[in-house]
């Protein structure tokens, strides 16, 4: 059996790291509710480095990687979906539809199109990042509040905390 062993690292900037991701290639990002940044963190040293969303105060709630290993951010001050490629160093945002958006959750499906969960629409909602184009989805149960989505090969599934119940997106 092989030893286990647990590290802790230090939070740049204290509080607030919230969702957590990795990329195709192993690194791995996390976001940060109350510091309002993503960071990258050194996998061999634990030091994370910030990366400053555009919109100062957006919230960066969740993280979520593509195939591409671009980081895919739900804003949830802001109501805007963000993308971080770490190839360029460029930032990508996006406003979701709707008069109060409030995203949540988020995951990119295999075929790179990214889900959220919007508590403010209580909806799901994709992005579909080649045509810059989002689709809602209303959610049957009142104020379902999806925390988290994961999803396999033509399913999104979400745990619906509001409502006590589980919710699957089927698409093609």
């Amino acid at each position: 059996m092989l030893g286990r062993q647990v590290e802790v690292f230090e939070a740049p900037r204290g509080r607030g790291p919230y969702g957590i991701t990795t990329t195709p290639q192993g690194d791995v990002y996390y976001a940060s509710l109350a510091g309002s940044h993503i960071a990258r963190i050194d996998v061999e040293t634990g030091q994370a480095t910030v990366l400053e969303p555009p919109t100062p105060g957006q919230g960066a709630r969740r993280v979520w990687s593509d195939s591409r290993g671009r980081i895919w951010v739900s804003e949830w001050n802001a109501g805007q979906l963000g993308m971080y490629d770490p190839a360029s160093g460029a930032w990508r945002e996006w406003r979701l539809p709707g008069d109060n958006p409030q995203p949540y959750a988020v995951y990119v499906d295999e075929r790179d199109i990214v889900w959220l969960s919007d508590f403010g629409a209580n909806a799901l909602v994709s992005f579909d990042p080649a045509t810059e184009t989002f689709q809602m989805y209303p959610l049957p149960s009142p104020n379902a509040n999806v925390r988290q989505l994961l999803g396999r090969p033509g399913e999104v599934w979400g745990a619906e905390s509001g409502a006590d119940k589980l919710v699957v997106a089927r698409y093609r």
